[in-house]
């Protein structure tokens, strides 16, 4: 059956010697896998595109429920990219959160039209001027946990909760019994992003350091609530680029 999706690549493994496997988030079949023939040769008629982490795609492809990894019959860049590629930072940033997308969606092979255009939404801005860009992913990474259904539990509280409890979602004022918790700073970074959208991301005053510590306590979160959710390797990348 041939299907029109739109589509944004994750990741991709080799195949062959010219071929890749592209693992795409589609927003009519969710998560989804397609040979892409030829598309390392050096006549690939444009297909190196789904080797490009989040570029958005308009796709016609061949679905079978009882298939794994399905074809596309016809494509083309719904939104071209005119930042990304071609800055570091920016592309850096594409590489971690399709990884992190990538592993936290890899149980999400349904429609979820409001995940995907929120996702949709999301890349297209990180390629406009986008003030505070180094703090894109922190946005994306506390924003996800709401679709993913482990969305930090923020109560009202007379006294100031200074920790956030990474097992079970809840601030407290006193430090939890375990290692997995947020530290005072850290927490008060959560509270921050509660209440700053998109473009608002350069109110967020953080150095590298203190980027980094928290991006790396919410990976140990999604690490805590999403079953199978791997070491993040391309995090390592971003650390030195925000270094």
């Amino acid at each position: 059956m041939i299907e029109s999706t739109r589509g944004i690549v994750l990741t991709n493994t080799r195949y062959a010697e010219s071929s890749i496997i592209s693992h795409l988030y589609t927003e009519k079949l969710g998560l989804q896998s397609y040979m892409i023939n030829g598309a390392r040769s050096r006549n690939n008629k444009g297909k190196s595109v789904f080797m490009q982490p989040l570029t958005l795609l308009d796709l016609e492809v061949y679905h079978s429920n009882k298939k794994n990894i399905h074809h596309v019959k016809d494509f083309r860049v719904n939104t071209p990219f005119t930042q990304v590629p071609f800055e570091p930072v920016r592309r850096s940033l594409t590489f971690f959160i399709a990884e992190v997308l990538a592993k936290a969606l890899k149980h999400e092979d349904k429609r979820d039209e409001d995940l995907f255009n929120f996702l949709h939404q999301s890349i297209s801005i990180l390629d406009s001027d986008l003030p505070g860009v180094q703090n894109f992913h922190l946005f994306m990474l506390f924003r996800l946990t709401r679709p993913l259904g482990f969305y930090p539990h923020f109560v009202k509280d007379s006294n100031p909760l200074k920790f956030f409890d990474l097992r079970t979602g809840m601030l407290s004022q006193t430090q939890p019994s375990h290692p997995d918790f947020m530290n005072p700073f850290e927490t008060s970074v959560l509270l921050q992003l509660e209440y700053t959208g998109i473009e608002q991301l350069d109110k967020l005053v953080l150095n590298s350091a203190q980027r980094n510590s928290f991006v790396q306590k919410m990976l140990a979160y999604y690490h805590l609530h999403l079953s199978g959710f791997a070491n993040v390797k391309s995090f390592e990348v971003l650390k030195e680029i925000f270094r």
